[in-house]
């Protein structure tokens, strides 16, 4: 399931990497906060959920 939730991040964030970023001129702490909430808690709270729900969805399936 990790191996699967990995390879599908991967196809996600290549686009958006090679997309790039807007440039905005926001204070440090406004930046910081933003970016802490958004890749700080997603980081850690998204890996879990979608390799569980992959794992789910094998098990479903009848492959594991």
């Amino acid at each position: 399931s990790a191996v699967i939730f990995n390879a599908l991040v991967i196809v996600f964030l290549i686009p958006l990497a090679l997309q790039g970023v807007r440039y905005r001129a926001v204070g440090a702490a406004a930046l910081l906060r933003r970016n802490l909430a958004i890749y700080g808690l997603g980081g850690l709270i998204v890996p879990f959920i979608g390799i569980k729900l992959i794992d789910l969805a094998l098990v479903a399936v009848g492959l594991v």
